[in-house]
């Protein structure tokens, strides 16, 4: 059984029934009833799927726990390598440009 309310749709005014779903419509101009709770949930989504893209092992959902966090912590290794790795660059690319600019 589902829960109906009325909501007032945003684009054309008019009463329209609501079932609390994101992706439902006004059965008169057609717009999204919820169109802030759709984008939210929308950009959720693409998060999630661009972190799982960036990690070096994707967490699947039908992993262990220990499994999870263990690719977790990997993940997080990785990332954290490859920034210390970068700040040492950028620090030796400074201290190279200080020593060039005594020596002058």
């Amino acid at each position: 059984m589902s829960q109906e309310s009325e909501i007032k749709c945003p684009s054309c005014g008019k009463w329209s029934k609501w079932t609390n779903k994101i992706d439902e419509r006004c059965p008169y101009c057609g717009a999204y009833l919820d169109a802030p709770r759709l984008q939210y949930a929308e950009q959720n989504r693409l998060n999630t799927e661009k972190v799982r893209r960036d990690s070096y092992l994707v967490i699947n959902e039908t992993d262990d726990p220990i499994v999870q966090m263990f690719k977790q912590f990997v993940n997080w290794l990785r990332w954290a390598t490859f920034f210390g790795i970068s700040v040492i660059y950028f620090v030796i690319v400074i201290v190279v440009v200080l020593y060039g600019l005594v020596m002058l």
